[in-house]
């Protein structure tokens, strides 16, 4: 892992999610599609090596489309995308 790398990870429905999401933002595009599958650890789960900034980026994205929803499943699952970039930002 290149220093200063963090490892994220996220599950098929946020995969999904965010791929739609970043249909035009090419630099956080290239973020979920670096991601590998890793069904050895779980089913289901994708985990990518990303930079400090990226996942900062990622979590602006994530606000902003919380912003823009009122469903609550949507929110409920934004809230996990939120937790799990916090918890790779800070490392704990």
């Amino acid at each position: 892992m290149a220093k200063g790398n963090r490892l994220w990870g996220f599950e098929d429905a946020d995969r999904a999610l965010l791929a739609a999401a970043t249909v035009d933002l090419p630099a956080l595009r290239a973020v979920i599609s670096r991601a590998e599958p890793r069904p050895d650890l779980q089913a289901g789960l994708w985990v990518v090596q990303a930079s400090l900034r990226e996942l900062d980026e990622m979590y602006s994205l994530v606000e902003a489309l919380m912003d823009a929803t009122r469903s609550r499943r949507k929110l409920d699952q934004l809230e996990g995308l939120l937790a799990t970039l916090c918890t790779s930002m800070d490392g704990f």
